[in-house]
């Protein structure tokens, strides 16, 4: 999964971080290029991510989020969200979840760093057996 995250940094222009954290806020592996907290930054946006599924479902009548954009300035954070296979992969709650963290600088290419994240969640769903 390293590998892959490494990879994921090499594709995207301004990226310094990348990251694998479950729902819960716990992170599961990361790279980086620079001295970042990828613990910290994997709990708060777990906590948005949640926040938003709960807006989005009281609001919009969906649960479901599939992907975070966070525009900050030094930082922006952009989180795409893995679900896993199995009997009831549409539920959208739960430690069944994992997601993508990048961390970018404020010029990087967000389009690109779209792109590439979804492309890192699909190999991500096969080698763990989970759904994009």
């Amino acid at each position: 999964m390293e590998e892959l995250l490494q990879h994921l940094l090499d594709q995207v222009e301004g990226a310094f971080a990348a990251a694998i954290g479950t729902l819960d806020g716990l992170l599961v592996e990361g790279a980086r290029r620079r001295r970042v907290d990828l613990e910290a930054a994997v709990a708060e946006h777990a906590a948005l991510l949640r926040q938003a599924k709960a807006a989005y479902a009281g609001s919009l009548g969906t649960p479901r989020v599939q992907e975070l954009l966070v525009g900050g300035h030094p930082v922006v954070g952009y989180a795409h969200v893995v679900r896993r296979a199995g009997p009831n992969p549409q539920r959208g709650t739960g430690p069944e979840e994992l997601f993508l963290l990048l961390l970018m600088g404020p010029d990087a290419n967000l389009g690109q760093a779209r792109w590439q994240t979804a492309k890192a969640a699909g190999k991500l769903a096969e080698v763990a057996g989970w759904l994009t």
